[in-house]
C-alpha cells in the first residue's frame, strides 16, 4: 500500500508541473526563494530541499503529520524540479499585491501551516 505522505506529494507534484505547462507563457522564472530573496543561490535552495525531502522520507510513519508532509514533500520536489531543469522557479500565479508564486509554494505554505497546526495542537 502506497504511503500517504507519498500518493499527496504524488499528485502535488502533477499537479504542479500541469499547471506550470498550461501557464507558461504567463510565467516568471524567480532564480531566489520566496520574495526573490537570495537571487543567485540555487545550489543552496537545491540543499535546502534535499534536506527537507530526506527529512520527510525518514519521518513518513508520524500518522498525525502525514497531511502536510504530503503537501510540503510535494511542492519541495515540484521546486526543486524547476531549480534543476530551469536554474529557477516557474511562478505565474499573480494576485493583487501578493508576489507571483506558484502551486508548489501553495502546497508548501499549506503543509507547513498544517505540521504547525497538528503541533501546536497536541
Amino acid at each position: 500500500m502506497v504511503n500517504k505522505v507519498f500518493l499527496i506529494a504524488f499528485i502535488i507534484f502533477i499537479l504542479d508541473r500541469l499547471t506550470k505547462f498550461i501557464f507558461l507563457d504567463n510565467s516568471k522564472l524567480n532564480k531566489g526563494a520566496a520574495f526573490n530573496l537570495l537571487p543567485g543561490q540555487n545550489w543552496l535552495f537545491i540543499l535546502v530541499a534535499v534536506i527537507v525531502i530526506v527529512y520527510i522520507i525518514l519521518k513518513r510513519d508520524l500518522k498525525e503529520y502525514q497531511l502536510g508532509m504530503g503537501f510540503l514533500l510535494g511542492g519541495t520536489i515540484g521546486n526543486l524540479f524547476d531549480r534543476i531543469f530551469y536554474k529557477g522557479v516557474i511562478d505565474f500565479i499573480s494576485i493583487y499585491i501578493i508576489p507571483t508564486f506558484n502551486l508548489a509554494d501553495l502546497a508548501n505554505i499549506i503543509g507547513a501551516l498544517t505540521i504547525i497546526y497538528v503541533m501546536e495542537k497536541n
